[in-house]
């Protein structure tokens, strides 16, 4: 089967912000919502410092805590290992925000559009059902359900990003990881290239996360929800509420989501 995943080389992102911009405009992203990031990180003392640059997003789990436990079954994960909204099941509920250590996910309370206009600018339609709703990345689902790559894949200047089937041994993506020695971020469809970096990207991806967030996250929530009383709560819950929200789903769309039971 198709596994989609991302390799990024970050010895050459020169943080330009390129991919940021590019991911708003093909995903009509509203003013101040975000779903790709680039964190410049520094460590050392002059003159042996270091900077660097993280681009990151969705890292499309392999079991994702936010699909588990999101109470509408508006979280989903699709055949080809990306993980998805349901715009028309979320409630706002914010559990699944509050769930993911990486910071990928926003919900955007603000009804406006660009410099305050009074309609959509072209960019922005699009974008009209996702108030009030979770968002984030999806790997830019309906261009690559065309043959196209992500929006961040073909923009970024330097070509440091690589989409394509990990599950296909000759694919480009394959390749990419093999020449640049990246390796995989455990449980998710991303892969690092860090060079002589001294970088753990998880650790880089989760500490940014908990600095500027605002999710409220103290320390990384574990399978189980522990570390926050919301995600317990959901995750007890979810098993329940959530069957009327994945029946819905499946009749909708039809076995799109893999089953989230144990």
């Amino acid at each position: 089967m198709t596994r989609f995943g991302m390799a990024i080389d970050m010895t050459l992102c020169t943080g330009c912000q390129t991919c940021v911009v590019a991911c708003q405009l093909a995903n009509a992203q509203r003013p101040g919502v975000s779903w790709a990031k680039v964190d410049a990180l520094e460590w050392g003392r002059w003159p042996d410092a270091k900077r660097a640059y993280m681009p990151h997003a969705c890292l499309h789990c392999d079991e994702p805590l936010c699909v588990r436990v999101c109470p509408t079954g508006a979280s989903v994960q699709h055949n080809d290992g990306t993980v998805g909204i349901e715009y028309d099941l979320c409630i706002g509920c914010g559990v699944c925000v509050t769930a993911c250590v990486y910071g990928a996910r926003v919900i955007n309370r603000n009804d406006s559009w660009a410099f305050g206009a009074i309609r959509p600018a072209p960019y922005e339609i699009g974008s009209e059902d996702r108030v009030g709703v979770a968002e984030k990345c999806t790997l830019c689902r309906d261009r690559t359900a065309k043959g196209k790559r992500p929006a961040c894949v073909e923009a970024c200047i330097n070509k440091i990003r690589v989409f394509g089937d990990l599950d296909d041994s000759e694919s480009e993506i394959n390749e990419f990881i093999e020449q640049t020695g990246a390796c995989r971020v455990d449980g998710t469809a991303m892969y690092y290239a860090t060079g002589t970096y001294d970088i753990d990207p998880y650790d880089a991806i989760v500490s940014a996360n908990q600095e500027t967030s605002g999710n409220g996250i103290e320390e990384p929530v574990t399978e189980n929800g522990t570390g926050n009383p919301a995600v317990v709560v959901a995750a007890g819950t979810a098993a329940v509420v959530s069957a009327v929200g994945i029946g819905i789903a499946a009749k909708r769309n039809g076995d799109k989501r893999k089953s989230t039971k144990d």
